[in-house]
């Protein structure tokens, strides 16, 4: 899939966050924005996960636009904010179903959904544990699962590795390596 950024521009009242970005790049490919903080990394990326509206500008998915055909666009993209989850109540379980709910997976195939992708993100032994206990790490992690649960083929992650100790680091680079041979960027 070809992913491009195009003339994008957003305003928010009277601060410029972007002007003038374009990039582009295939879903196989783990591509990372890097600037200082308020260059727009963040605005970026959320203006390819349609949750903000380009002031000016589009983003493509092969030829789809995310001001024409946002909901498209969410079924493809899978986004992991900087933000980690902050639900008290839930068990690692409960989120991902939650979750896996919005986005449409039924019975039976939610309860599969979710297994495979607490197995692909080392969550199956917290699956029972409230996400107030866990590390932010393992909520990294929770957040990850959270937004492969629909299976999209972009991914979309802000400040992933923040939170991280090094040991998570480089099990999150493995995990990246392994989406990105599966076409997941």
């Amino acid at each position: 899939m070809k992913i491009e950024a195009l003339r994008l521009k957003k305003v928010y009242g009277n601060t410029r966050a972007l002007e003038d970005v374009s990039f582009s790049f295939s879903s196989s490919e783990i591509v990372g924005l890097i600037g200082p903080n308020g260059a727009g990394k963040t605005t970026t990326m959320r203006l390819m996960a349609t949750l903000d509206e380009p002031t000016a500008g589009d983003v493509l998915f092969d030829g789809i636009s995310v001001v024409e055909a946002p909901e498209r666009i969410r079924s493809l993209v899978g986004y992991v904010p900087d933000t980690l989850p902050t639900h008290r109540d839930m068990t690692v379980r409960d989120y991902l179903d939650f979750f896996a709910r919005a986005y449409g997976i039924r019975v039976p195939r939610r309860r599969t959904v979710i297994e495979t992708v607490e197995e692909f993100t080392g969550l199956t032994e917290l699956r029972e544990k409230f996400l107030d206990a866990l590390s932010k790490g393992m909520k990294q992690r929770v957040s990850l699962a959270r937004s492969l649960l629909h299976d999209p083929e972009v991914l979309i992650m802000d400040e992933p590795a923040a939170a991280l100790d090094p040991r998570a680091r480089i099990e999150l680079r493995e995990l990246l390596r392994t989406l990105s041979a599966q076409g997941k960027a």
